[in-house]
């Protein structure tokens, strides 16, 4: 049923809230930084949430600025701990 709940909010979720995410955690993205993360949001949703991230942020090093990087990891962290509970 979580995940369920889960899947249909990330399928509305759109580039612009993905960018106003960013903005109000001091993450300023370009838009082809937005592109990247909307595309892998909602191609790995499930990764992100119950599996091992790692090889997708390896990846995602390589596309997007390293400040963009840095504090995007650190903020999935600090919510993924934050929200666990709840998954």
């Amino acid at each position: 049923m979580k995940e369920q709940l889960i899947e249909k909010y990330v399928d509305k979720i759109s580039k612009e809230d993905i960018k106003r995410f960013g903005n109000s955690n001091s993450i300023f993205l370009c838009d082809e930084e937005v592109d990247i993360l909307y595309t892998e949001l909602k191609k790995n949703w499930k990764v992100f949430l119950y599996g091992n991230p790692t090889p997708i942020f390896s990846e995602l090093k390589t596309k997007v600025s390293p400040t963009t990087y840095e504090k995007g990891v650190e903020l999935f962290y600090t919510m993924k701990q934050k929200y666990q509970s709840f998954l």
